[in-house]
């Protein structure tokens, strides 16, 4: 079975800030745990798009694997796309959007599907996905608080404006 995750949520970050955060993987071990080795296998520029290969070694409990991606990320349209390369999954592919919003904060929206070929593997996927995606989305929003300033107003209701860019 495939799990498929959107998450959605505003963070007082400037959206280039929240960007090149995402969009510097190198850093992953640095601040994901759970990610004990990134390497860069193929990278290349064609003005603010900027495409890769990444291997990265995980471990989660009792797994450690090792897992293949190709990473297309656009500085101007502030969209990364990841896709399955080669490793432990059938699908693997998530995307991150980030929209900045009237008061310099920024609507972030998060869409990952994955699955794995090995039945245990995706029976531990299955019974963990929901704290899976927030574990990774806290881990990027920890990992902002601690590099960059805060920006906007959380007491500025921008649901209209949110609402607007969710659909």
């Amino acid at each position: 079975m495939t799990v498929s995750l959107t998450e959605t949520l505003r963070l007082f970050h400037d959206a280039g800030d929240l960007f090149e955060l995402v969009s510097d993987v190198r850093r992953y071990p640095d601040f994901i745990h759970q990610i004990t080795a990134m390497r860069v296998l193929k990278e290349s520029r064609d003005g603010a798009v900027t495409r890769l290969t990444a291997e990265a070694r995980i471990r989660y409990k009792f797994v450690t694997e090792r897992f293949t991606s190709a990473v297309r990320a656009d500085a101007d349209a502030r969209t990364i796309d990841v896709g399955f390369v080669a490793g432990p999954f059938r699908v693997l592919e998530n995307n991150w959007r980030f929209y900045p919003l009237s008061d310099g904060s920024t609507l972030v929206k998060f869409h990952i599907k994955a699955a794995f070929r090995n039945v245990v593997l995706q029976m531990l996927l299955d019974s963990q996905r929901d704290r899976a995606a927030h574990i990774l989305i806290k881990r990027f929003s920890d990992e902002a608080e601690r590099r960059f300033a805060s920006v906007g107003d959380p007491r500025l209701d921008l649901s209209d404006e949110i609402d607007a860019l969710t659909k």
